[in-house]
This record gives structure tokens, sequence and C-alpha cells, in this order.
């Protein structure tokens, strides 16, 4: 499927609020094997250093009107995503790639030295979607997964691109 370039004014990406929770479990139910729980997130939002933002849309009564997330934690040089996804209806439209490059030029903006990220071993397209960001591959974490399925280690050097990365 052809990637189309997602139309600014469709949805805009703010910071993730309490209001946004249901629609955010909703998606991540509907895109997790095993999905984090409505009160992970919640607990994420009034955690310090966490960055959690939101694809909203532009125009009330729009569906759906969060299109998407992304949550990550900046720990001293590291900047570690832990959830992205977008509403089933919105991929393959470059949302996805608007959430990650929100977050990477955020990252680069609070002095990260690597962005990294788990991804199951089995998700070919999350890998390769990663890939083009030049993300590698560093290391397997057995087990990692509810389910028992291992994780990727994905990590992003941002010093190998400068001081800051520009998206």
């Amino acid at each position: 499927m052809a990637l189309r370039e997602p139309l600014a004014e469709d949805y805009r990406i703010v910071p993730a609020k309490p209001a946004d929770l249901d629609e955010i479990a909703r998606i991540e139910s509907e895109s997790f094997r095993v999905p984090w729980k409505r009160e992970f997130f919640e607990t994420e939002l009034v955690e310090p250093y966490r960055y959690a933002r939101v694809l909203a849309a532009a125009e009330q009564g729009a569906v759906p009107q969060v299109g998407g997330y992304l949550f990550a934690v900046s720990l001293y040089e590291e900047f570690h995503i832990n959830k992205i996804a977008t509403d089933r209806r919105l991929r393959h439209q470059g949302y996805g790639r608007r959430l990650l490059e929100d977050a990477l030029a955020r990252a680069g903006a609070v002095g990260a030295t690597a962005v990294t990220l788990e991804v199951r071993v089995t998700n070919a397209t999350a890998r390769r979607f990663y890939a083009t960001y030049g993300f590698r591959e560093a290391y397997r974490r057995r087990s990692y997964y509810q389910d028992g399925e291992d994780a990727l280690a994905m990590v992003l050097s941002l010093e190998e691109k400068g001081p800051r990365l520009k998206v």
C-alpha cells in the first residue's frame, strides 16, 4: 500500500491528557496482543521525565478523535520509546512517522545521545520501519513479552548525527 503524506490539518500532535485515555486504551487493545492497561497510561501522564503525545483530530466530531499516541521517557542520555501506535483506520498514511519524528526531535532537544525501543522479533514491519530511521538491532531480550516472545532492542545513536538530530 502506498504511503500518502498526511494532511497537516487532519491531526496535530499535542500532549496527551486524561481525557484521551479511553481512546488510547482502545487503540492499544486493537494494536497489541498483550496490551498495556489503561492505568499504565494514566501513570505515564504524571510520572516525571515522560513524553506523552497523541494525534488529536483537528475537528470536533472527527472519527477517531485520537488517531495515535507515543509514550517515551528520558533516562539520563537515553530517550526510550515505550509505546507508539496509530488507529487502524489511519495506518499507512504517515501518521506513525509524524509521531516518531516528533519524538526524535524531542530526544535531540533534551540532549539524548541515543533513542531506544523494543520490538517483537516477529514484527518485521515495525523493524523495517525503525530501520528507515537508522535504528539498528542491538540485542535480543529473551521472553520479554508476557506471552513469552523475545524482543529486539533497537538503538538509534544521535551522536553519529551530531549534537542534535535534525528532522
